[in-house]
């Protein structure tokens, strides 16, 4: 089965993935946000990873 991504998709994918990371990143010092964390990390990672497929399988053809 195989689908076609527009390579906007994936690299909007991969900027929401890297702003996850990087609001893991930042609350990780914070003493009163200390819930967030693993899930922004967690959905960092996982739309990171999603964008970077995406992105070779868009410029793949």
């Amino acid at each position: 089965m195989t689908f076609e991504v527009n390579i906007f998709t994936s690299i909007i994918v991969l900027i929401v993935g890297l702003y996850d990371l990087a609001c893991a990143w930042n609350r990780r010092r914070q003493p009163n946000n200390k819930k967030g964390v693993k899930a922004y990390a967690i959905l960092g990672t996982i739309f990171t990873i999603a964008g970077i497929i995406l992105l070779i399988s868009c410029l793949r053809g």
